[in-house]
């Protein structure tokens, strides 16, 4: 391959395109016991590279989540080739959405990267109401704290946060 095909992405830029081009995340989350669990959730991320995930309250990474906010996760393409695997892992807290502000803001992530060209119908399912509360399901938020796009040879630190789109 000559330098003129060959372009070097940069770890940031590498670690932003897996999250954009991906829609779950395993989540990794530990009951206040010490219990960890994995779930695989659909998520959609903000201007910021935070997480955003629907969840029902009384599911196990819920429940672990509203005990101990502390959680990982890695964002990854399951169609990889073989050897050529990349994934952004991270740490960080989740944590219950309540304001209505935010569950508005979520449910218009959700609209524009899980239901591309469409809009949610005005169905009463998903009014904001819906969503706060003591509402069975709630709007989950992560803040990832460190951040690392890892690879068969590499693993890296990144910050989002230093690269505009």
């Amino acid at each position: 391959m000559s330098m003129a095909q060959y372009v070097e992405i940069s770890p940031e830029r590498s670690a932003k395109g897996i999250i954009k081009n991906n829609n779950y995340v395993v989540l990794s989350t530990c009951s206040k016991g010490g219990m960890p669990w994995a779930a695989a959730v659909l998520f959609v991320n903000d201007k910021d590279y935070n997480l955003h995930f629907m969840s029902a309250v009384d599911s196990r990474h819920a429940k672990n989540i509203i005990e101990n906010p502390n959680i990982a996760g890695v964002i990854f393409d399951s169609k990889q080739p073989v050897g050529s695997s990349q994934s952004v892992q991270f740490e960080g807290i989740a944590k219950i959405v309540d304001e209505k502000k935010e569950i508005v803001k979520t449910i218009s992530l959700y609209s524009k990267k899980a239901f591309p060209g469409s809009k949610f119908s005005p169905d009463p399912e998903f009014d904001p109401e819906n969503y706060s509360g003591a509402s069975e399901f709630k709007f989950f938020k992560i803040e990832p704290k460190n951040i690392f796009i890892t690879g068969v040879e590499r693993t890296e630190k990144v910050n989002l946060k230093t690269i505009n789109e």
